[in-house]
């Protein structure tokens, strides 16, 4: 089914399948399509997109793209930087739903969606190819935990197709000499991802850790790696998501608000 729908001031026709919906972002300015039931982007891809730094005409990769909330937000974030944004996608459905968002938006000249395998990059890929290598890991160990009836969920959380030391691996295939690698992941496996890292000679350079409050431990943390660069880490003022009366902080709020309306 087409929908007719106004995207920054202008009237657009989007392919919305039956099990999908059409959500606004940056009130309005972009829309993305969604599953109504099953995977849908969380909060986490979109406090990556504020820890990331890029600028004039990189070339930019975005490793399990999902629903592309990553490039779109980037491509939106800085458009005069021209920057060049590839979403790899393994799931045929996944990568069809973001490639209709990114000509919902009239985005395809910045950001292309291609379906393939992390796992196959250096089949489909030129090596050292691009500048900025971006990625949300499963971060449920393969044998761990339940894994999730729904498919797609269980895709996006679990390491079934997929392991950190995959995600890793093609990142530095990817990644340029001194280009920039950036992952969202659970500090409870922070010691497997800077391993990982430190093995293929992407240094750990720059963390922010994320608390769901103040008086709470940190959940998640934001690590960016610099490809063959030297040993020398700066941990940032970590990110609070809630005040303790359960509103979001400021800078959260900021983000979220920019994007989401909360």
């Amino acid at each position: 089914m087409a929908d007719i729908h106004n995207v920054n001031g202008k009237d657009i026709e989007v392919d919305v399948l039956d099990d999908e919906e059409l959500q606004d972002l940056l009130h309005g300015k972009l829309v993305i399509l969604q599953k109504k039931e099953g995977y849908r982007f969380s909060v986490d891809p979109i406090l990556l997109t504020s820890f990331v730094d890029y600028h004039e005409g990189e070339k930019i990769m975005d490793l399990g793209t999902g629903s592309g909330i990553i490039p779109l937000l980037l491509a939106h974030k800085k458009p005069e930087n021209k920057a060049e944004i590839v979403g790899l996608e393994i799931q045929e459905e996944m990568a069809d739903m973001a490639e209709r968002s990114v000509a919902a938006n009239r985005m395809e000249e910045e950001i292309s969606i291609q379906q393939g395998d992390i796992c196959s990059v250096r089949k489909d890929f030129k090596a050292d190819s691009f500048d900025v290598v971006i990625s949300n890991p499963p971060y449920i160990a393969k044998g761990k935990g339940n894994v999730n009836p729904n498919e797609i969920k269980a895709l996006a959380r679990h390491e079934v197709n997929v392991t950190l030391t995959d995600v890793v691996d093609a990142a530095r295939f990817l990644a340029k000499p001194k280009g920039k690698v950036y992952f969202i992941y659970p500090v409870m496996r922070l010691t497997d991802l800077i391993c990982e890292c430190r093995t293929k000679n992407l240094e750990p350079r720059r963390l922010r850790f994320v608390h769901a409050n103040q008086l709470s431990g940190a959940k998640l943390v934001m690590v960016e790696a610099i490809r063959d660069k030297g040993t020398e880490m700066k941990v940032v003022k970590p990110m609070v998501v809630y005040n303790n009366d359960g509103t979001y902080t400021e800078e959260v709020a900021e983000i979220l608000n920019e994007i989401v309306p909360v």
